[in-house]
């Protein structure tokens, strides 16, 4: 395996757990999935509401794009956190940040990769200033009522 797949790993398995405790810590319960061809990393349940979602994590080690799978599940039950550690990775002083994107808000923020248009992704730059998926306010969107 070479040593940017290791990176890659690395950044989407920090995400996951990254994401996992977050979600405890606002009082949810999550449980990771395993696996490397998945579109669900977290199944998040809500003891109040009693609600359920699923969250496909994407880890940045840096603030480039967020690379989107092709085919996208479009439930309104489906989230996709977006995380980024902004250049950071092995600063543990630094928390990452993360975006709470809706799935059906997904395909008007995806772009065609720079000289790949076979690629679509997320930039960054398009979404930092974003307010209503960002951080706490991100969190909110997973179960608000829908």
């Amino acid at each position: 395996m070479s040593k940017k797949s290791k990176q890659t790993i690395n950044s989407n398995l920090s995400s996951e757990f990254y994401v996992a405790s977050l979600l405890f810590r606002a009082g949810y319960v999550a449980t990771i999935t395993f696996g490397n061809t998945k579109q669900v990393d977290i199944i998040t349940y809500d003891p109040k509401t009693k609600k359920k979602v699923t969250i496909d994590v994407k880890g940045l080690k840096n603030t480039t794009n967020w690379v989107m799978p092709k085919k996208l599940v479009r439930d309104k039950h489906h989230f996709y956190i977006l995380v980024t550690f902004k250049n950071k990775f092995n600063n543990f002083n630094l928390a990452p940040e993360f975006y709470v994107v809706p799935a059906f808000d997904v395909k008007k923020l995806r772009r065609s990769w720079t000289g790949r248009k076979d690629v679509k992704g997320i930039p960054y730059k398009l979404i930092k200033n974003q307010e209503k998926y960002k951080g706490e306010n991100g969190l909110k969107l997973l179960f608000e009522k829908n």
